[in-house]
């Protein structure tokens, strides 16, 4: 029974009534979430070493591997049972062992593609770099129909989303434009790295510009006459009689 509780241990979610223990989120009824539901399902049972619970257990062991206990096994079905809607878990109830229960679910779900891919390849034609505020929330967007392709099997190559890039910048970024396209980038992630540099640098520039605008510095001669001012006890007048006193007694001289 430890071993069992040591296997599935989660952090708390708050819930309204109760407290459950989800890592991430339910596969939902109508199975919209799936794709992101399989890999987070993948990554748990593989962070505990029993991914090869959903796996067919005909395949040969890996070198080395020991087959799974059955307390194993039963953790992934907890696992994946926990993390299912609850008509879901009434509907297979009679389920026992993870590796039906998950395929059973994978061949209900994976008619999902039909649905997703129109919906994605949309979102892809569509999506322009000069309609986000920042290179971030671009990229995100980027990775997350790249995520619902590649459920697809149409995931978008690095090419691909680099031209995508590069085509849909603002026509003021024209120059720009074709200064990345002359180095010739091969990685999309390389080329959303000197973007973000490069966002980062303006955004230094104009918070420079914003606390001290263009003109707003004295003149180096306004700081002269300030220093003269006080010197002579702010009167430039006494000065000047005394400069003028000065120059008459010069001239009443001989040589």
């Amino acid at each position: 029974m430890e071993d069992l509780e040591s296997l599935v241990s989660y952090p708390l979610v708050q819930n309204r009534d109760r407290d459950i223990k989800l890592e991430f989120d339910s596969l939902e009824l109508n199975g919209h979430n799936y794709p992101t539901w399989a890999m987070d399902i993948k990554i748990a049972l593989a962070s505990r070493g029993i991914v090869r619970a959903i796996q067919n257990p005909d395949d040969p062991l890996p070198a080395g591997a020991a087959p799974l206990r059955e307390e194993q096994k039963y953790a992934a079905l907890y696992i994946i049972r926990h993390h299912i809607h609850p008509d879901l878990k009434s509907e297979y109830l009679e389920e026992e062992s993870p590796f039906t229960l998950f395929q059973a679910l994978k061949t209900r779900y994976e008619k999902q593609k039909a649905v997703v891919l129109p919906e994605a390849l949309h979102d892809w034609t569509h999506l322009r770099f000069q309609d986000f505020k920042s290179v971030g929330d671009y990229n995100h967007e980027v990775h997350k129909i790249s995520s619902k392709l590649r459920f697809c099997e149409k995931e978008p190559t690095d090419a691909e989303k680099i031209e995508k890039t590069l085509s849909t910048m603002l026509p003021s970024e024209r120059l720009l434009q074709q200064q990345y396209r002359a180095r010739d980038y091969q990685v999309y992630s390389d080329l959303i790295h000197i973007l973000l540099q490069a966002e980062k640098h303006d955004e230094l520039l104009a918070k420079n510009d914003s606390q001290r605008p263009v003109g707003s510095q004295p003149l180096p001669e306004v700081h002269m006459n300030v220093v003269n001012e006080r010197k002579f006890g702010g009167s430039f007048n006494g000065n000047q009689s005394n400069f003028k006193g000065k120059r008459k007694r010069n001239r009443n001289r001989k040589p």
